[in-house]
């Protein structure tokens, strides 16, 4: 290497330092002036993270459609009072009524759009994908929020492609639920619907509470949590944990377990070799993960 380039690389560290230590500098109280640079530019955030929040009136409407980078919430107006909210809801978990749609947001990321057209409760957050560099130094989380409060009434269809985000469901009733993420955590209890898909490329997916029908869960690195559940139910993770608690008894189920590097345990039994099937019946489960652990705990019968 010759010495011009040698010049050229100590000055490119000198610069990225120094810019390493300016921020560490405002976040030590040190570098007030950086708030005025943060005013003007989208790309710099620094905090605290100052938010808007909205009630719309969106009226009736028989099924949803979200896309884009959001936490979203989608909620039976019962569930409202209830203590266990998604963690991202926090203060917004009280201010809907049925037929509301909350929505927060914060600097870099523009309103949520939301419409009612003919029945069908459109959501569209940021669908850009991270080509710039952003530096955010409050902590915040940037995803704009949104929580829909649902009528009693059993929806059309739930439908959420979703790039950045958390995703959780509450009490609500569905014919139809698909969601999928690029990124995010999916929480998914107590909803009543023929057919439940849930996917995320990078994610935890938690299921509680969902009786009948299917229910199809997959992760691409993250755990799967599934409890109270009956029907027809397939897990499936490249990277992460499988855990399956019933209060029914093992023999209403027939399962088909699969690892390629990990354990096997039903009802604390550990179980040799790592491909297991046993019958039973109305429900199956059939789970698979490539790397991590299967746990699966029935009810005595």
């Amino acid at each position: 290497m010759s010495r011009l380039a040698k010049f050229f690389i100590i000055c490119a560290a000198v610069c990225v330092l120094g810019i390493v230590m300016t921020f560490a500098g405002y976040a030590a109280g040190g570098v007030d002036d950086l708030q005025k640079v943060a005013d003007k530019h989208e790309w710099l955030n620094v905090g605290p993270n100052s938010t808007e929040t909205d009630v719309l009136e969106v009226g009736e409407f028989q099924s949803i459609e979200a896309e884009g980078s959001l936490d979203i919430a989608v909620l039976a107006p019962a569930s409202v009072k209830d203590e266990a909210a998604p963690d991202f809801v926090e203060d917004m978990y009280y201010e809907g009524a049925e037929g509301t749609v909350v929505v927060r947001w914060g600097k870099g990321n523009g309103a949520p759009v939301v419409t009612n057209e003919d029945g069908v409760l459109k959501i569209k957050g940021s669908t850009d994908s991270i080509d710039n560099v952003e530096v955010n130094l409050t902590g915040d989380d940037p995803s704009p929020d949104v929580v829909v409060f649902c009528s009693d009434n059993e929806l059309e269809s739930i439908n959420i492609n979703g790039k950045y985000g958390d995703t959780a469901m509450a009490g609500v009733k569905s014919k139809s639920t698909k969601v999928n993420a690029d990124s995010g955590d999916i929480e998914i209890e107590d909803v009543e619907g023929g057919e439940i898909t849930a996917q995320t490329q990078t994610g935890d997916i938690a299921a509680g509470g969902i009786a009948g029908g299917k229910l199809a869960l997959k992760t691409g690195t993250g755990d799967i949590d599934i409890s109270k559940c009956a029907g027809e139910i397939s897990a499936e993770t490249t990277t992460g944990d499988i855990e399956f608690e019933t209060t029914l008894p093992q023999s209403q189920f027939e399962m088909d377990l699969s690892v390629n590097t990990g354990e096997i345990s039903v009802n604390e039994d550990s179980i040799d070799p790592n491909e297991f099937y046993s019958k039973g019946e109305p429900n199956k489960l059939t789970f698979r993960t490539d790397t991590g652990d299967i746990d699966v705990n029935f009810a005595e019968d």
